[in-house]
């Protein structure tokens, strides 16, 4: 067996690794690169059936609730209202607090959590305690492998890390790679696993009901996150390091080609789960509410450009004021 095909089938999933048009290259020479991407684009929301109708949704109630504990603490008007200045951008404090801790710190938080040792910075003690604590709301399985794909994700962004820093190129040899690195660097299963808290799906009940999905999940995650941020980092920018450059470098395909790829693969992925779960009602609206938010996390945030893409067909709704 072709190795290559063989790998397409086994590792990949499906993933087709070979071009079907006469050159080779997965592209249509005769249409313009950014309106190729709008058609792949396009076509995957459609397939995947998202509901583009729906607007973001803020929880109003949460940021009501949160002011109003803040103004029951008496802390005077001049900490009321900078409070009130900082309630809607300290969402951002999680990520400004990652991005600035010591790097040692951050390869050595995995060992330290395991041998339960103390953290030198207090993020990462916060993580640490909020990890164990984990433990109250979900059951074993599910918050072993939130733990694990914490672990992983962490370990995948030192890996990220050291490939920059060592100039590490990826080579037709190290085929596997890549998606090795993708299911680390994309937190996947974390996200999966927090789906099913004990409380609405107890363990003993529903895991060998959510468990058969899980991969089919995180590969949803990993590649509509490709998907949707390649007009962002091939078109507006010329980025390096991420899954889709590196696999298409070990499987000397185009960028564009890989785009194809994956937005006729992952439909065919999340229908399969929707077939899964559809004897149990309660699971297939969980799972279809997911995979509608987490596209919107893109399409709905203007990191990701993709209502200026679509800006002329007003494809997409506008983005919210805080978006």
């Amino acid at each position: 067996m072709d190795p290559n095909f063989a790998e397409s089938k086994l590792a990949y999933h499906g993933l087709q690794l070979k071009s079907n048009d006469a050159d080779g290259t997965g592209v249509d020479t005769g249409m313009a690169q950014t309106d190729q991407i709008k058609a792949l684009i396009r076509t995957f929301l459609e397939e995947i059936g998202f509901d583009r109708s729906i607007a973001v949704i803020k929880d109003h109630e949460m940021r009501i609730a949160v002011w109003q504990h803040f103004k029951n603490l008496g802390l005077g008007e001049k900490t009321e209202k900078s409070v009130q200045q900082t309630l809607d951008p300290s969402v951002n404090f999680a990520k400004m607090g990652y991005t600035s801790l010591p790097f040692q710190d951050f390869q050595a938080f995995g060992q330290r959590f395991a041998l339960n040792q103390h953290h030198k910075q207090p993020l990462l003690a916060g993580l640490d305690c909020h990890l164990r604590n984990l433990s109250e709301y979900f059951g074993p399985y599910c918050h072993s492998v939130i733990v694990k794909g914490m672990l992983d994700f962490i370990n995948g962004r030192v890996i990220e890390h050291k490939i920059r820093q060592s100039g590490f190129k990826f080579s037709s040899d190290s085929r596997l790679t890549p998606m090795l690195l993708r299911t680390k660097v994309g937190g996947g299963e974390i996200m999966v696993y927090f789906l099913y808290p004990n409380s609405v799906f107890p363990e003993e009940e529903y895991l060998m009901q959510y468990f058969p999905i899980s991969l089919e999940l995180v590969l949803f995650i990993d590649f509509t996150n490709d998907i949707l941020s390649y007009y962002k980092e091939f078109c507006l920018a010329d980025e390096t390091g991420n899954f889709v450059a590196n696999f298409a470098d070990t499987h000397h395909v185009q960028h564009l080609d890989v785009l194809r790829y994956l937005t006729s693969y992952v439909p065919d992925v999340t229908k399969s789960t929707y077939r899964q779960v559809q004897n149990s009602p309660s699971l297939l609206a969980l799972i279809k509410n997911f995979t509608q938010g987490m596209i919107m996390l893109f399409t709905a945030h203007r990191r990701y450009q993709l209502v200026e893409l679509f800006a002329d067909e007003q494809y997409l709704l506008p983005y919210e004021m805080n978006a």
